[in-house]
């Protein structure tokens, strides 16, 4: 959690506690400088300790990243002078990791391979185009044929034998690259089915889910309203200011899907409504609270995930997740597999003729 200040100097870092924005350097206070006062100090250890406390036990199939909060930690901080109190604004943060269940996992690579097949299958070219597009691969393979040839054991080519070689394989590439323009423009007329498509197959992933849950009081302004946002109270301008809970915001940052539906349902959102306007409880009694979610939890999500050999529909890539705590590396999820280790799609049969028929001519040429 960590207040955020207007005009901060930043002392000591306050692991997982005070997330603050920039920090201007001290020569930014033209003024100088003022301690934060004894009951801020206070404000924001028992605001940072309720809003550990308000932190969800992580759903079935879910566990929490990063280490656990250290409520003997005291936040540390300082003010540029004249900078009002309370003027910061505390906030928690929390890493969860969902992952899918084995049955789950495999129902939804079945389905999402057979997305892929789908698509495939609308992206095929018909057999006009086809028929255009072995034409145009018949003149390409003509006018590499035309070009003048030579082993590398033969001696160089004469002036006009390169000059004629050079405008041959011109045609060839050009002949070749409408060949392409064919498949590419058929792709793109079928793009408003495809996509559609697609886009499903992408969500279909069934690699591990990151997710960061972060907790606010006292924010200046409320997020944009969103079925991942809850807010408590009303937007305070001044953060702090009188030293009392005038809002909680609750965030919650990941994939779309029931595992983010699942971890928000999880908030007491009793609980952070009644955080506003009272006073904040003793550190230890949040701590006292804290253990009990914490023994309410599932535990660990113990099913593996789906296979890691199946390729995303356009650009893979596992949702990412801030650090659940400030100032620590992100949480360690099982990353999707590298390219290297992905088993390749098959090419379609159209493209694969074009790709041998023209890595053969190449060959011949000596390139």
């Amino acid at each position: 959690m960590s207040p955020s200040f207007a005009r901060p100097i930043f002392r000591m870092a306050f692991a997982a506690a005070l997330a603050l924005p920039v920090v201007p350097a001290y020569a930014d206070c033209v003024d100088g400088v003022r301690a934060a006062t004894p009951a801020e100090l206070e404000f924001a250890a028992r605001a940072r300790a309720a809003l550990i406390a308000g932190l969800p036990a992580p759903p079935v199939q879910t566990e929490r990243r990063g280490k656990p909060h250290d409520f003997a930690e005291r936040p540390k901080f300082d003010f540029c002078k004249n900078t009002p109190i309370g003027a910061f604004a505390p906030s928690v943060s929390e890493g969860y990791l969902y992952t899918f269940a084995r049955t789950d996992a495999e129902r939804r690579s079945a389905e999402r391979r057979r997305l892929l097949q789908q698509i495939e299958e609308i992206e095929g070219l018909p057999p006009e185009k086809e028929a255009q597009r072995k034409v145009l691969l018949e003149q390409m393979r003509a006018a590499y044929d035309a070009a003048p040839r030579r082993s590398r054991k033969d001696p160089p080519l004469a002036p006009e034998q390169q000059a004629l070689a050079d405008k041959q394989n011109a045609e060839g590439r050009r002949l070749e690259g409408l060949a392409n323009q064919v498949a590419s423009d058929h792709r793109a007329s079928v793009k408003h089915q495809t996509d559609p498509l697609r886009a499903r197959a992408d969500a279909l992933n069934a690699f591990p889910q990151e997710f960061v849950l972060v907790l606010h009081v006292n924010a200046a302004r409320f997020p944009d309203s969103a079925e991942s946002v809850a807010t408590f109270g009303a937007p305070s301008p001044k953060q702090s200011a009188a030293l009392k809970v005038h809002n909680v915001v609750l965030e919650v940052r990941g994939p779309a899907g029931a595992a983010r539906q699942a971890l928000i349902a999880a908030v007491d959102r009793d609980y952070l409504q009644g955080l506003v306007g009272q006073q904040l409880p003793e550190v230890s009694a949040s701590q006292a609270r804290a253990a009990t979610v914490a023994a309410a939890s599932p535990g660990p999500a113990k099913a593996s995930a789906a296979p890691a050999d199946a390729p995303s529909a356009t650009e893979p890539a596992p949702s990412t997740a801030a650090s659940a705590r400030p100032g620590t590396a992100p949480p360690s999820a099982n990353p999707p597999p590298s390219d290297a280790q992905r088993k390749p799609e098959p090419a379609s049969p159209a493209a694969q003729d074009a790709a041998n028929a023209v890595n053969r001519l190449r060959g011949l040429l000596g390139r």
